[in-house]
């Protein structure tokens, strides 16, 4: 089977127009028309009928069985291209969010450093959702993400390192700053400044809400960390982080919470199961799990 036919079959069932297909890639009518006479022939089946009276192409329950196959395969090349691409650069890419790298990378490289291997790391920055398609994508090879739950992905191989709580984060003169617990139903009434979608902190805010029956304000939402406690300082809204994203130069006030039953942030070590571990990845993983005995 021609991976070319394949990369042609994909487009016209997502274009349904052969001219369109035709100048995507750039090549004549009658070759994306060749192509697809050569995979139903090899197939022995039909896998896109003509609507002549309304002018459009149709799917066959064989053409979409194809279809979700060929996406697969196209996206299994991709991956193997990029990861011997980068065998060939004897480097490791290795993704870490920036609330868990500004808490643990600081410490980390320095063992990095210790058995020589920070020249042969390039750090990827991003949040955890971010890097967890990047890991799909064979962008990145190795990453610490942080997680709601555990992480279940029979493409991934998962080790929980650990495991921190949410915390609610306040200004000094905010008037719960005294407080040494707060209920999330209590803050029914606050407006919060909250990190996005990139990160899997609204997951958890969104299902203390649900299970406080509550519905909190949000008043922002960014990527930015930095913005963030700053507008918290500010008194603008209060925040939900994880303890990990506040250190004492904030000049913020974390408050644990008392729900009984609430969500935990979980730190992990992931990458991708089919990928060819190398001496270099290896020795990687060997030094985090060394460093991280050291922090729980």
């Amino acid at each position: 089977m021609n991976t070319r036919d394949i990369e042609y079959y994909v487009q016209i069932v997502k274009l349904k127009n052969f001219t369109k297909v035709a100048k995507y890639f750039e090549v004549s009518q009658p070759t994306v028309t060749y192509a697809l006479q050569r995979l139903e022939k090899e197939l022995g089946a039909v896998l896109i009928t003509r609507d002549r009276s309304h002018h459009e192409l149709l799917i066959t329950p064989a053409g979409k069985q194809l279809f979700i196959h060929a996406q697969s395969i196209l996206q299994e090349i991709k991956l193997a291209k990029a990861e011997i691409t980068q065998l060939q650069k004897k480097k490791l890419r290795f993704g870490m969010p920036p609330i868990i790298g500004n808490e643990y990378f600081p410490k980390l490289s320095s063992y990095f450093i210790n058995y020589q291997l920070m020249p042969q790391i390039d750090m990827i920055d991003g949040g955890s959702r971010d890097l967890y398609q990047m890991l799909h994508q064979g962008r990145i090879d190795l990453a610490i993400l942080g997680s709601t739950q555990p992480i279940v992905d029979q493409k991934l191989e998962i080790k929980l390192l650990l495991e921190k709580r949410f915390m609610i984060i306040v200004s000094p003169s905010h008037p719960l700053a005294t407080r040494k617990s707060l209920s999330f139903k209590e803050l029914n009434d606050e407006q919060f400044v909250l990190l996005n979608e990139h990160y899997v902190h609204p997951t958890a805010f969104t299902k203390l809400a649900k299970q406080a029956h509550i519905e909190p304000s949000v008043v922002y939402q960014s990527n930015d960390l930095t913005i963030l406690k700053s507008m918290i300082r500010e008194n603008i809204g209060i925040g939900f982080l994880t303890e990990i994203a506040i250190r004492p130069e904030d000049r913020l006030v974390s408050i644990p919470l008392s729900d009984t039953i609430q969500p935990r942030f979980l730190i992990s070590l992931v990458s991708r199961s089919q990928q060819l571990p190398t001496m270099l990845k290896e020795k990687v993983v060997e030094v985090i799990h060394e460093f991280m005995k050291t922090q729980k």
